[in-house]
């Protein structure tokens, strides 16, 4: 039980920990070179800041003309965060804010990471306790996949924010029925931010059901009314979600319902990316129903994991439905809350994993596309937590009560220790990471796991190329675009001389980053180059990330430059 209802000191810690993690997440960006994706959402924010600047001078902004050449291109995804990482870039094109570019596109996102942890606490602080939401919060920091996509000008971070946003104010609705107009409100943000957005009506109403079914029964028994039984919350998010996001979403102002449906035919219809599991390459359906499973269990760190699923075993009677409980968990003594919070929390967790376990569904963002689950995994180890806590308290010797005081925070210290040594050590390759059940990065790697996508590792080479190239040359950049490449240059991390080249043969240094549809750029390196001996080797963990091959011709014009074969961690 909580001393005090959760108030202003709550949200005062919760802002404590957005803006610590906004903090880390600011300098630890400057080791990231950007990925694929974002290099698109640069450009994409810059046209959009345009338009802006553009509205704010009365230059014709609104004709569909002018709004189609500010917010037609990655119309395949909405509006809401490109828009934020305009704002952001103006900010930076006019005032200079942040040291680097890339930061002022990237800091919208690493602002939604640090809100999440503010969001995570208070879910947990007011649905089970202070200790449960603390943990939760912490937890879900130190996940090493979810701290490298917190530093990212892209939406899978922002949508967790928002997906579990909505989830809250639903949640809260369920007493406070004013509060489901924050729900169509934040509804309609979710669905300007990304298409996870879609199914979530469908698991609240699930979760309804049981709750609706449980507040009826105690009515019927003549118990007084706890909840509130019309669903106001699924009237708002239908009424005020699509206009909220529309009205958002200048490219949808004119011929609206035409490119609504070409936005929605393009995820139902999306294109299939390479992803290696097991050692074979997935590019085509069907795709294996336990990836998500098993890309969890091998991604997060095993002391959250572990707490996660004792926090699940803990509430499972809480679960399942009142006439199953004693048949199928007769153990314990647990009652489910009023608003059927455990059911919620499982549900909102299971719904993007199960998504992504579809056979028909992409497999093409490693752990991202289910990050929605994250927060509740996290919730629900706050939950087996506060149990560990409660237990060692419970068998303390009584002469040292005043030791057991300490005994969460020691605790604490010891569960998220792991987890704070593994986030640490991911950094910044973070893609290429895995945890105890997978045997590590090495253990990964003989499993046949996906090292890494979106070629950011490419950031990796800059003191590389700086030492080898020091009067300027030409790379072929495999898997980094163009415009990723570009942000090194106009970050001032590489110098302007040493250029992005499209010829592998006419290349000085040819890269190949690990992922097995690439092997075929190893044979045409050797084939170009008549040489199958790699340069230089870019490693984490002793597992090779890029393989870097010289040009004969680089190599006979350079003059006693210093040669490393090897960088390992």
């Amino acid at each position: 039980m909580m001393a005090r209802p959760v108030g202003w000191r709550d949200h005062l810690l919760g802002l404590a920990l957005c803006v610590a993690y906004v903090a880390i997440l600011i300098p630890t960006a400057n080791d990231l070179a950007m990925s694929r994706d974002e290099s698109f959402y640069v450009d994409a924010a810059q046209r959009y800041g345009q338009w802006f600047e553009d509205l704010l001078t009365g230059e014709h902004a609104r004709t569909p003309e002018r709004i189609d050449a500010g917010w037609s291109y990655n119309s395949e995804h909405p509006p809401l965060f490109k828009s934020l990482f305009a704002f952001s870039w103006l900010a930076q094109k006019h005032f200079h804010v942040f040291e680097h570019d890339s930061t002022s596109f990237r800091f919208p996102g690493m602002v939604s990471a640090g809100l999440l942890l503010w969001l995570i606490y208070i879910f947990g602080a007011r649905a089970k306790s202070r200790t449960v939401g603390a943990f939760a919060a912490l937890a879900y920091a130190l996940l090493p996949r979810p701290f490298y996509h917190s530093h990212l000008d892209c939406f899978d971070v922002p949508i967790t924010l928002m997906l579990t946003l909505v989830t809250y104010c639903y949640w809260r609705s369920l007493e406070k029925p004013w509060w489901a107009l924050w729900t169509g409100v934040t509804y309609g943000l979710a669905l300007a931010t990304k298409h996870n957005s879609w199914l979530l009506p469908a698991v609240l109403f699930i979760h309804y059901v049981f709750f609706a079914s449980a507040e009826w029964r105690s009515r019927k028994e003549g118990k007084p009314r706890m909840g509130v039984l019309a669903p106001w919350w699924l009237l708002a998010m239908v009424v005020m979600g699509p206009p909220i996001a529309v009205g958002l979403w200048p490219w949808l102002w004119h011929d609206t319902f035409g490119r609504v449906n070409n936005y929605v035919s393009f995820h139902m219809h999306h294109d299939y990316y390479n992803m290696e599991y097991f050692g074979r390459n997935y590019f085509r359906p069907p795709f294996p129903i336990s990836y998500p499973f098993v890309m969890t269990l091998f991604t997060v760190p095993a002391t959250t994991m572990l707490l996660a699923l004792g926090g699940i075993g803990r509430q499972l009677r809480a679960i399942v439905p009142e006439i199953l409980q004693k048949r199928v968990w007769p153990y314990g003594k647990i009652v489910a809350d009023l608003r059927r919070t455990d059911i919620l929390w499982l549900g909102a967790m299971m719904e993007p994993i199960l998504v992504i376990a579809l056979p028909s569904t992409p497999i093409f963002g490693g752990t991202k596309h289910w990050f929605p689950a994250y927060p509740f995994l996290a919730l629900f180890a706050g939950v087996g937590f506060a149990r560990l806590v409660s237990v060692l308290q419970e068998y303390w010797p009584t002469r040292a009560a005043r030791v057991a005081v300490v005994v969460p925070y020691l605790c604490g210290a010891l569960t998220l220790a792991p987890a704070l040594i593994e986030t640490a050590h991911s950094h910044p390759f973070a893609l290429s990471h895995y945890g105890f059940f997978a045997g590590g990065v090495p253990g990964a790697a003989d499993h046949g796991m996906n090292r890494q996508f979106w070629g950011f590792t490419t950031g990796s080479l800059v003191d590389f190329f700086k030492r080898e190239m020091p009067q300027g040359g030409s790379v072929w950049i495999c898997d980094t675009t163009w415009g990723a490449w570009q942000m090194l240059q106009r970050d001032g991390k590489l110098p302007n001389n040493i250029r992005a080249s499209s010829s592998l043969a006419n290349a000085d240094f040819v890269l190949v980053h690990y992922e097995r549809h690439f092997v075929e750029v190893d044979f045409q390196a050797w084939v170009a180059f008549n040489d199958a001996t790699p340069y230089y080797v870019l490693k984490y963990d002793g597992v090779p990330i890029i393989t870097v091959y010289e040009n004969p011709r680089h190599r006979r014009a350079r003059e006693n430059a210093p040669s490393s074969r090897i960088n390992s961690r």
